[in-house]
């Protein structure tokens, strides 16, 4: 009897600790994803999905990639999203020492890690399959429409000349002016991924699902009525870009000459080389990035819309795009931002509804 008292008295001391563990602790271990991250997570396996059935269908195997660089940009095509994962963990950890208020404890910094890594791990597989369906264009849907895209820009000629003369102006104090097409959008991503998820994170998990959903969308997009760019009829002022272009040009000509055969034994090499124009994907994710900066109030915020504003101007005049592929790319990124809202509802509102009890203990 005395020993079934002491282990009832044990088990209760037990339960009441466990009770009194903080949730944040006991989350860390509950690897069970929140219904926004498993909701894009399932996207993402669908979208794997329908990658496999056109490769499938065309005959086309998935490459793996080799060292390579960003087109137009002398840096590893790796770089943005090692320098991401390595600064990440380097500021959490020694914010997380050093800082002295709202110093988050070790069990919701190891979770905070936990998300931010497997989102980062998913972004990563989003843009291995993204260009690998970006490579197989020229086998899914050889038909181009260059002439129809470049008929707009013939008509909307004064918006093209107002582009190159304040592409002109920026190139006067902008230092190494052709590298900050794809600098400036790899520079946004990292400094992005960043401050949200260093900061307050109130956005953190919206923006790192709208880039995932636009880097999902996009490719597949591509493949409706795809367009090579404008350089094929005029070079811009950028020299780095037009090399890389024509580059570019040469792969997607040997893709449609080779076929499936050629994906299988080149694409590997040339991994970061596809070539598309319909739709501006630097556009529409930059925009992402620029709405959620702006929302969450950043210091990096003006950055971003500069970033942005050079990208617009940028892809027009080096002739990466046709006018009309910008506001097609907005138009994703509005979608995509309205479904991420929505995915992230819960979150939200869970996130306002602690900030109203925190406000209300300060006060009480």
């Amino acid at each position: 009897m005395v020993e079934w008292e002491k282990s009832k008295g044990s088990a209760s001391v037990a339960l009441a600790a466990s009770r009194s563990e903080p949730a944040a602790r006991r989350a860390l271990w509950d690897l069970s994803l929140p219904s926004d991250i498993l909701t894009v997570t399932l996207t993402v396996l669908g979208f794997f999905i329908i990658a496999l059935v056109i490769a499938s269908l065309f005959g086309i195997s998935f490459t793996a990639p080799r060292p390579g660089k960003i087109p137009g940009l002398d840096a590893n095509y790796w770089a943005p999203p090692i320098i991401a994962a390595v600064a990440y963990l380097a500021i959490q950890v020694v914010g997380r020492q050093f800082g002295r208020r709202n110093r988050p404890s070790w069990a919701v910094l190891g979770r905070r890690i936990v998300d931010d890594y497997y989102l980062l791990a998913l972004f990563i597989f989003v843009i291995y399959v993204h260009f690998n369906i970006k490579m197989w264009i020229p086998v899914v849907n050889p038909a181009l429409y260059d002439e129809e895209y470049f008929a707009v820009d013939q008509a909307l000629r004064p918006v093209i000349d107002l582009f190159a003369w304040i592409r002109a102006w920026g190139a006067r104090v902008i230092p190494a002016t052709d590298i900050w097409y794809q600098a400036a959008f790899f520079a946004v991503f990292v400094l992005s991924y960043l401050t949200h998820s260093i900061g307050d994170r109130r956005w953190h998990y919206h923006n790192m699902i709208g880039l995932l959903l636009i880097e999902m969308v996009g490719p597949l997009s591509y493949l409706f009525a795809p367009a090579v760019g404008p350089f094929i009829f005029e070079q811009g002022p950028n020299v780095m870009a037009t090399n890389a272009e024509l580059t570019m040009y040469e792969v997607y000509k040997q893709v449609l000459a080779g076929g499936a055969a050629w994906v299988s034994q080149h694409g590997g090499q040339y991994f970061a080389q596809p070539l598309a124009a319909m739709p501006s994907l630097h556009v529409g994710a930059t925009f992402v990035i620029v709405y959620y900066s702006v929302k969450a109030r950043q210091w990096v915020s003006p950055l971003a819309v500069l970033a942005f504003a050079w990208i617009v101007i940028e892809s027009v005049v080096a002739r990466w795009h046709y006018l009309i592929d910008l506001p097609v790319g907005l138009l994703l990124a509005a979608g995509v931002i309205l479904v991420t809202n929505r995915l992230c509802g819960a979150r939200q509102l869970e996130i306002d509804r602690a900030g109203a009890a925190s406000t209300a203990a300060r006060r009480g």
